[in-house]
């Protein structure tokens, strides 16, 4: 009996541990918030729209993406590079209606956007997701995530948290890491986790060769702060103390914390008593353990609120609380286009797919992820050589218009060349700086 009993109960093991959940009723319930996002741009003449609509990366093509309702009035979020150089956006709702949208605001640093159907009927009402707490998921978490994969229609895809906190080279951003599913196409829909919430935003995918099943998302916490602020401004304001630090080591005392690397003077921290070289050991009694999260809180924090800092200065301890201020212009632009940048680097590294080559300029490049074109490949006999450009830079403008694709850049180039070879001025985003550069143009049999 006993024996019988055994065998029994080993023979229900299997099958408890092939049971499966079915995902079905609550995707069902969250196919609704998910949108299907089509960005018209420049079409070149007797294209195939048929071609377009089934391969997006076809120059004067319909780029494909996707994103999900966080207001019942029609507000949607996005990925900005979704949108990018976008003449016309439309939407496709989940029972097929279909709504032209206008673009409300635009994150270039978290690569966000938010946009707004244009519906003459007020009544109508969206179904808004929910956002959770990114920062509550754990390794090892089921999740789904929703897209547009090849402008196919929404589709979901199931998978498991891999990695929390990866840094992949956009502007220090800490992304969630993911083996669901996410495909061109995918860009701005949500990764929502078993309770219905969403907790990410499907953002980048690795495509080195052999590599898959290796996706990322923006963590739903800075998500719902940046599309709250682009609803409300337009724009996102960023709380800012004028300092920049690294993690490091008191000199004095040896007491880990934040060393400061840069002070502005005209920030609040400065007329503080911070300055370069001092420690941060706590900020509003947290340890200074996580930079991640001090970059993050600091930047999220409205003017005039108060951050109470305890620092190291010469291995004296002494405390301080700085009023925040809001982001100068000038301090935005250069985290946003440091993230330009880097976002190209990280493209190049990872594929070269969709390179053309500017045999006037003797450079290979692809469009940047969000604006303008990263140069690829410098040939030894450029004529960029010796500008200061390298390879990884991003060509932002071109005599003060504005660079969003290959013909953009060439219809520049043939006006420099008509015009008796004059020079033309480009507008570079290097990693660390946004500078000029003139290029002398020369005849190709030169």
């Amino acid at each position: 009996m006993r024996k019988l009993l055994l065998i029994t109960v080993l023979s229900l093991l299997p099958y408890e541990a092939l049971s499966f959940q079915s995902y079905a009723d609550l995707v069902e319930n969250l196919m609704p918030s998910v949108v299907n996002i089509s960005s018209q741009k420049e079409m070149i003449e007797n294209e195939d729209i048929e071609n377009v609509m089934l391969n997006p990366e076809l120059r004067g093509r319909d780029t494909l993406g996707s994103g999900f309702f966080v207001r019942n009035d029609g507000h949607i979020l996005t990925n900005a590079h979704v949108i990018k150089g976008a003449k016309k956006i439309s939407i496709i709702t989940n029972d097929n209606k279909s709504f032209d949208a206008k673009i409300v605001g635009i994150d270039n640093a978290s690569d966000l956007a938010v946009l707004k159907i244009e519906d003459e009927n007020p009544s109508n009402k969206f179904k808004a997701i929910v956002f959770g707490n990114a920062n509550e998921s754990r390794i090892g978490d089921i999740v789904l995530t929703f897209g547009n994969p090849y402008g196919l229609g929404v589709s979901v895809s199931q998978g498991i948290i891999s990695a929390k906190s990866r840094n992949i080279g956009l502007n220090e951003q800490q992304y969630l890491q993911t083996d669901a599913a996410i495909n061109q196409g995918n860009s701005g829909g949500p990764m929502f986790n078993t309770e219905g919430e969403v907790i990410g935003v499907n953002s980048a995918i690795f495509t080195m060769e052999g590599a898959s099943g290796v996706g990322f998302s923006l963590p739903s916490n800075i998500a719902n702060w940046v599309a709250d602020q682009l609803i409300k401004h337009g724009k996102v304001k960023r709380g800012w103390i004028g300092i920049k630090v690294a993690n490091g080591i008191d000199r004095f005392t040896e007491k880990p914390g934040f060393v400061i690397t840069e002070i502005n003077e005209s920030s609040n921290a400065y007329k503080e008593g911070l300055r370069v070289g001092d420690v941060i050991i706590s900020y509003n009694d947290t340890p200074a353990e996580d930079l991640a999260d001090f970059n993050h809180l600091t930047e999220t924090m409205d003017a005039n609120q108060e951050l109470k800092i305890k620092f190291l200065s010469y291995g004296e301890e002494a405390s301080s609380i700085i009023k925040i201020q809001e982001m100068p212009e000038k301090e935005l632009k250069n985290i946003t286009n440091k993230a330009l940048a880097e976002n190209a680097l990280r493209n190049i590294k990872n594929t070269l797919g969709e390179a053309y080559y500017i045999s006037e300029f003797g450079i290979t490049v692809k469009e940047a992820e969000t604006r303008g074109l990263a140069i690829v490949k410098i040939d030894r006999r450029s004529i960029l050589k010796n500008t200061g450009i390298s390879e990884g830079d991003i060509i932002l403008e071109a005599d003060r218009s504005d660079i969003y694709s290959v013909d953009n850049l060439l219809e520049n180039i043939r006006n420099a060349i008509v015009d008796d070879y004059r020079p033309i001025s480009l507008l570079i985003q290097g990693v660390d700086n946004t500078f000029f550069a003139t290029v002398e143009m020369v005849a190709q049999n030169d």
